[in-house]
């Protein structure tokens, strides 16, 4: 079961630079051909930025509490303050934002995290926020 206590911590730092061939890529995934999309990211980029906001890996799991085996991504939400640039250098971080329960109808204890990735430019001033919740059945 995850700990309240996890609430705050943060679980990664590092950088990113937002580079175009990738920006690229991921828009024609998306089906997008924007010509915008040479200059910025598309909206749901920061996507792109989980993998190191969750470096630990498997060991955050561990840690958190959650039972791997029913582990289910239930919801992504991107904040922004502005548009990402194609170029740049975020400094990212990842924290542990929530962490909640809740008891389905059958019943059972579902237990919830919120993780938050937030990007920063060059300036140490906000880019964006991410979260997303995992929902894990306790066994």
């Amino acid at each position: 079961m995850p700990s309240k206590d996890m609430i705050g911590r943060v679980l990664s730092t590092g950088s990113a630079t937002v580079d175009a061939a990738h920006v690229a890529a991921f828009a024609l995934a998306l089906g997008d051909s924007s010509p915008e999309f040479t200059s910025l990211a598309p909206p749901t980029y920061p996507i792109a930025f989980m993998s190191q906001a969750m470096a630990g890996g498997m060991d955050t799991f561990l840690e958190l509490g959650l039972n791997f085996m029913t582990l289910v991504h239930g919801e992504q939400e991107f904040e922004y303050v502005r548009p990402i640039k194609v170029g740049e250098t975020l400094t990212l971080t990842g924290r542990v934002a929530d962490v909640y329960e809740k008891t389905n109808s059958a019943g059972q204890t579902l237990d919830f995290v919120v993780l938050e990735t937030e990007g920063k430019d060059a300036a140490a001033q906000p880019v964006f926020f991410s979260r997303n919740v995992l929902i894990s059945k306790r066994m």
